[in-house]
């Protein structure tokens, strides 16, 4: 009985070049950001949030905010006015990186850049547009994270 070996054929040089280029590559990017999906929402459930952090080559911080299906914060209970972005750091506190203001499509997003190195996010239903420190009507909260 023949045993059936087939000849493995190496791969040309060039084409293996090319796929480690794309690993490489690959690792390079998803090491450099961090996307960070916010859990359910007990104050607004049908909510969605993503957050993406990622480190430039300056050293700062670009996030990117997407939240989808989230209500008008003058339907909440109690009514407020504005949504609030915050970002806690470990050095630095809570700092207010913005207003989330939301589309008729109850869509928003906020793109901002810091120095300091986010380990949370979280949004908060506020009467002012400009709070110095957040409320405790937290509606959406990312949990903490590494970048």
């Amino acid at each position: 009985m023949e045993k059936n070996n087939p000849i493995k054929k190496a791969l040309p040089m060039k084409d293996a070049f090319r796929v480690l280029s794309f690993i490489f590559a690959a690792i390079m990017i998803s090491a450099c950001s961090k996307k960070v999906t916010f859990p359910v929402s007990d104050v607004v459930p049908a909510a969605e949030a993503v957050v993406k952090v990622e480190k430039d080559d300056n050293k700062n911080f670009e996030i990117d905010l997407e939240v989808s299906n989230l209500a008008s914060p003058d339907r909440l209970t109690p009514a407020r006015r504005h949504y609030v972005v915050w970002m806690v750091t470990r050095k630095h506190g809570t700092i207010n990186i913005g207003n989330l203001d939301i589309n008729r499509k109850n869509n928003g997003e906020l793109n901002t850049s810091t120095a300091y190195e986010p380990i949370r996010i979280f949004i908060t239903a506020e009467d002012d547009s400009k709070p110095v420190l957040p409320s405790t009507q937290v509606v959406l909260n990312s949990g903490d994270f590494e970048v």
